[in-house]
């Protein structure tokens, strides 16, 4: 984890209510999954935002955000050029099961960014993995062509039913699930999701990792404001011990 001083290179809109900003970064890797940790321009706000990584090409970092408070709102306001003081990466990042299994990536929303970095280790490994992504509406979808650019098939769902099935994502992958050779679950997205991934898994016995979007303040441990519990009730840090993890080692009733 490393603190950067740089600058903004493009900050664009991509989507509904959503920006792919990209910086330029000092370290040459990261576990996607990961996260940083960004001090907003302007001083508008004081505590930074974390945001999960969605790639990084030839020494530029990119996350994609979605406007939703003061934050994100000043730092879409950001233009090119623009000094950011940047933290990570941090947390914990996904570590792909045995190369055996079918890697299948559960989105939702912008939930797709740390996901797509995962898609783009895995083609590169050359394993096997299908993506599916459900949102509100088609306009929210992320990273839909480079998701088609690397190869990997896709299985869209969208609650006003505008692209793909109508419905929740998880419904369509829980009628695929038993065609599916050895899957392996990933998921990123909101809480429901997660749970709902995370009771699938169970009922099939198969392994799946999940990425927790619980609110953060610190980022490295300190202000316990992240926490969720594990299967034995006890506290853990979404920063620290996360923000991925095993689905068996969480409690989610």
């Amino acid at each position: 984890m490393k603190e950067n001083v740089t600058a903004i290179v493009s900050n664009e809109p991509a989507g509904e209510g959503a920006y792919r900003l990209r910086f330029p970064v000092d370290w040459s890797s990261y576990e996607p999954g990961q996260f940083v940790m960004v001090e907003i321009p302007g001083g508008e706000v004081f505590l930074r935002r974390p945001f999960g990584i969605a790639r990084l090409v030839g020494g530029v970092a990119e996350i994609c955000y979605k406007l939703v408070g003061r934050g994100t709102a000043a730092l879409a306001r950001a233009l090119a050029g623009t000094e950011l003081r940047v933290t990570g990466p941090c947390g914990k990042g996904f570590a792909p099961f045995d190369s055996s299994r079918t890697a299948v990536l559960v989105a939702g929303g912008y939930g797709i960014a740390p996901l797509y970095g995962l898609c783009e280790r895995l083609a590169a490994e050359g394993r096997r993995a299908v993506v599916y992504y459900g949102a509100k509406s088609k306009s929210e979808f992320l990273y839909l062509n480079e998701l088609k650019q690397i190869g990997v098939a896709i299985s869209l769902a969208t609650e006003d039913g505008s692209e793909g099935a109508r419905g929740m994502i998880t419904e369509r992958l829980g009628g695929d699930i038993d065609a599916i050779d050895r899957p392996a679950l990933y998921a990123c997205g909101p809480k429901g999701l997660l749970r709902a991934v995370a009771m699938m898994a169970e009922r099939h016995e198969v392994p799946a990792q999940v990425s927790t979007e619980e609110y953060m303040a610190c980022g490295i441990g300190v202000c316990m404001g992240c926490v969720c519990k594990d299967r034995d009730g006890n506290f853990v840090r979404t920063c620290r011990e996360g923000p991925v993890f095993n689905a068996r080692d969480l409690k989610w009733t």
